[in-house]
């Protein structure tokens, strides 16, 4: 089958699969990644290297005509940042993987609020491409486990070793998966905007519990905080790494307990926060 891939180096195991399957690609594309994040600097290379064009930007109404009139037969998304433009059906394809279990968690970036709020929709979803993001009628899907130590890196890497195998089964019987997908139930969706930077703070007045579980939802992704430091002057720091304990102590929230270059502890309600990995914000 000849197909057009839309991704970037997170999922190019799912593209490479495909190929290796004996399917043709005969386009990729990509978003302009940050190389902090994300990153499509290998799948951009393998293109190069086998002769396949590589674009990063939007994809076009004639980009599609032009593909199905060279007998593409499949457009799949797997982590693109564009909206793709309308595909004939009687024509091609159009598959999108989601990185929940839709109906729930629709939205660009649901795997923190899986690990804050809806553990039971973790897992991954193979649709039907439509103009309503997240919206289509359902090929696969495949739940992934989630308990007090999954953190949003291991989240997405349970994620990401599975869709290849399961993307090259259905895809070898499209035509049977195509034909018996199933609508979602509309009413039971559910919509996560991508979080911004009040979602991502550390406030001190919290518990412990509640500070490392967005540790757990944002990870390398980074959160923000706000201290006092030991010249009383206020600083915005982004934080990559923390960790804390319960104790009891009678220091107020937010108070700076001790600070060092590569460590800052502080005080919160019902323990400390030690930072680990940080920068200052100018």
């Amino acid at each position: 089958m000849k197909f057009c891939f839309f991704g970037y180096d997170h999922s190019f195991d799912v593209m490479k699969r495909l190929i290796d399957d004996g399917h043709e690609l005969l386009h990729a594309y990509s978003f302009k990644c940050d190389g902090i994040y994300s990153f499509n600097k290998d799948l951009e290379i393998y293109c190069q290297q086998n002769a396949i064009p590589f674009t990063i930007g939007k994809i076009t109404p004639e980009d599609i005509s032009d593909l199905i009139h060279n007998e593409c037969q499949l457009f799949l998304v797997c982590g693109y940042s564009h909206k793709i433009p309308p595909i004939d059906e009687s024509k091609a394809y159009g598959i999108n993987i989601h990185p929940t279990l839709l109906p729930r968690a629709r939205g660009r970036m649901p795997q923190p609020y899986i690990i804050l709020d809806e553990p039971e929709a973790a897992g991954f979803t193979m649709h039907k491409l439509t103009q309503d993001y997240d919206a289509g009628d359902i090929l696969f899907q495949l739940p992934i486990p989630v308990d007090e130590t999954t953190d949003i890196e291991t989240l997405a890497a349970r994620i990401a070793i599975h869709i290849p195998k399961h993307a090259s089964t259905v895809i070898k019987d499209l035509e049977n998966y195509w034909n018996n997908a199933a609508p979602q139930d509309h009413d039971n969706s559910s919509y996560y905007d991508e979080p911004d930077a009040k979602l991502r703070k550390l406030y001190w007045n919290e518990d412990v519990d509640s500070l490392l579980l967005k540790k757990r939802a944002y990870g390398r992704f980074g959160v923000f905080a706000s201290i006092t430091n030991q010249f009383g002057e206020s600083q915005n720091l982004a934080v990559f790494q923390f960790n804390g304990w319960k104790e009891e102590h009678d220091h107020e929230a937010g108070t700076l307990i001790r600070s060092f270059p590569r460590e800052i502890t502080i005080a919160v309600k019902d323990g400390y926060i030690c930072l680990q990995d940080f920068t200052a914000i100018p």
